[in-house]
């Protein structure tokens, strides 16, 4: 099936999924796939709170005409202990578990309200499985035409496995208790739950949510969603939004970079010694919050206002007429380096609040 194709199976699919306004109750309805929150509204996201950033597991069968089949495999993982997934749309959740198989349930959907024609389009979702080179592939192929489709997925893989899962025309992908190498990549949304290694994160138009996550390296993006980091212990850290909020609290790194273009950002948290800490902003807030004892020397530049609530120490002069658009100073020992960048936003390095840490 061609690119464009699967576009507009994927767009009919979505329309189909939706439920009119004046039909909705207060929850979102079994099978449906509840909006993500307005972007920026209220300010940045505080830390840990989530607020609904990713939507509920998909829970039951969804109402007619959706006709759905399901689909098990048990497969043994090779010695090169890899496990690949290319879905084409559908949510997927993958969980690491102790042993050495890999368990695949998947959930095939058609919406076609007549059962010949359902069941004869259910035909053409082909689940494809190779093992290779000691690893596991796992192929979704649709052949289905303009029928709306979906498959759903639900695996379990032994827990030091290296994953790669992408979903690039929708669904959220959740992956949890992964000690290999992650990469994931959707046009939704996606949730990585103590895992080790992120590679590589992205999310077209869904927000991510990184809790518990360490390594040697962690990169994630999205385009038009929120980005959330939450226990964090990486040797670099590489977070980027186009137009969300981004938040990040306890985090734990050598050298951090955190950017956004229109979204508000803000970190807070414990700083380590010696480290970097890069934050930039076009037109966000940014808004920091240092705990613990460390010190730092902050060199902070904004078309708008920075402040500090720390006393700083002056360490090199500021640019005559700057105002408080440049803030250079130290804190304590000094010892993190904070360098903070807003075009037109403005920046804030805040005291934590009583009864936080």
């Amino acid at each position: 099936m061609t690119t464009s194709t699967r576009l507009v199976c994927v767009i009919a699919g979505i329309a189909l999924l939706a439920v009119p306004a004046a039909s909705q109750d207060a929850g979102p309805r079994k099978g449906e796939f509840p909006p993500a929150p307005p972007i920026g509204e209220g300010g940045p996201l505080r830390p840990g709170s989530g607020r609904g950033l990713i939507p509920p597991p998909r829970v039951g069968a969804m109402p007619a005409p959706w006709v759905e089949e399901r689909f098990q495999r048990n497969v043994e993982l090779g010695n090169r202990a890899t496990f690949e997934l290319r879905n084409v749309f559908g949510d997927v959740r993958i969980t690491g578990v102790d042993g050495n198989t890999v368990r695949i349930s998947a959930i095939k959907r058609v919406r076609e309200p007549n059962k010949e024609a359902a069941r004869a389009v259910l035909q053409n979702i082909v689940i494809r499985i190779t093992e290779r080179g000691g690893g596991v592939e796992v192929f979704t192929e649709n052949l289905t035409g303009p029928t709306p489709t979906l498959v759903d997925y639900e695996i379990a893989v032994p827990v030091a496995t290296n994953v790669s899962v992408r979903s690039p025309f929708g669904g959220t992908i959740r992956v949890n208790n992964i000690k290999g190498e992650v990469r994931a990549e959707t046009s939704g949304h996606m949730q990585l739950t103590s895992v080790a290694r992120v590679k590589a994160a992205k999310a077209i138009a869904g927000n991510i949510v990184i809790n518990g996550a360490e390594g040697d390296e962690l990169n994630a993006d999205t385009l038009s969603g929120a980005l959330q980091l939450r226990s964090v212990r990486s040797r670099t850290i590489e977070v980027r939004t186009v137009s969300g909020a981004l938040t990040a609290s306890d985090v734990d790194c050598e050298r951090c970079s955190f950017s956004s273009v229109s979204g508000e950002i803000e970190v807070s948290g414990g700083l380590r010694r010696a480290a970097r800490y890069l934050i930039n902003s076009n037109s966000g807030n940014i808004r920091l919050v240092p705990e613990g004892s460390v010190g730092f020397d902050l060199d902070a530049i904004t078309g708008g206002v920075a402040r500090s609530e720390f006393p700083l120490k002056q360490t090199t002069p500021s640019p005559s007429g700057a105002g408080a658009r440049v803030l250079r100073g130290s804190y304590a020992d000094g010892s993190a380096i904070l360098s903070l960048s807003s075009f037109t936003g403005n920046i804030l390095i805040a005291r934590p609040q009583s009864g936080t840490r």
